[in-house]
């Protein structure tokens, strides 16, 4: 199951505006030193947002199944050849669908050697996460979603060969419907930002493909006791032989 069209809605409220803002603008910074010729954004999640306008990269594609989607198709089955995009990024696409670990394995498959994977979630460890614990029956985004913790994340991302690169956060306020309140505790916003910064609502996770290099290694020559044990050839042994006897 994967359907973001929950997600599309709750980002038009003012809560998500805020936050598809703060998102939009880490993006441009983060993928501002990205270059490459492909790059795709797998799941229409944030209406409005531009979130490789930033990016340097030549082709930019959407892969969703929506009709306005350029790539229509399963993220979980990508119709994309192997080693072929510099740069992919997945707002929300593991939250909001049950197969995470297939998702990042055609990533994997499809990304060149250094390429770098971009993923945007919900914090479980947040007040976000807090909220869902009650509101999660609901079935109303965005707290029908799946959050996986950043350890988790990166704990996929280690078994699949990716290397962390960055993490931000953004939404540290609790989500509230009505715009006052948040702006009613900005400097709250502001001291958790600076001193409790993992307790953001939405993560940033950037990683990157390694590459697997080959050490040489140096040749170690046998010694003459490691070929022969406790027979060490004389070379001047056998020269003053007779070889044959006169008398």
């Amino acid at each position: 199951m994967f359907d973001l069209t929950t997600i599309r809605v709750w980002y038009e409220t003012s809560a998500g505006r805020l936050i598809s803002s703060a998102v939009e603008k880490h993006l441009r910074q983060i993928t501002a030193c990205m270059f490459g010729y492909v790059a795709i954004e797998v799941g229409h999640s944030f209406v409005g947002r531009d979130l490789l306008s930033a990016c340097t990269i030549q082709k930019k594609f959407l892969v969703d199944r929506s009709d306005s989607a350029d790539i229509k198709a399963s993220p979980a089955s990508l119709p994309i050849t192997c080693d072929s995009v510099d740069l992919f990024v997945l707002p929300h696409t593991l939250d909001f669908t049950s197969k995470p670990h297939q998702i990042l394995r055609e990533v994997e498959r499809s990304l060149v050697a250094e390429g770098h994977l971009i993923m945007i979630g919900f914090n479980p460890y947040s007040f976000y996460g807090l909220w869902r614990l009650f509101l999660s029956r609901t079935k109303v985004a965005p707290w029908n979603a799946s959050f996986y913790s950043p350890r988790r994340l990166r704990d996929w991302c280690s078994l699949l060969g990716f290397e962390e690169i960055d993490m931000q956060y953004v939404a540290h306020l609790p989500p509230f419907k009505r715009l006052q309140r948040w702006q009613k505790l900005a400097p709250i916003r502001s001291f958790l930002e600076q001193h409790f910064t993992r307790s953001g609502g939405v993560y940033i996770l950037v990683v990157r493909k390694r590459v697997a290099r080959l050490t040489p290694l140096k040749r170690v020559w046998p010694t003459a006791n490691e070929l022969l044990p406790n027979k060490v050839p004389n070379p001047g042994l056998g020269r003053n032989v007779k070889m044959y006897n006169h008398d």
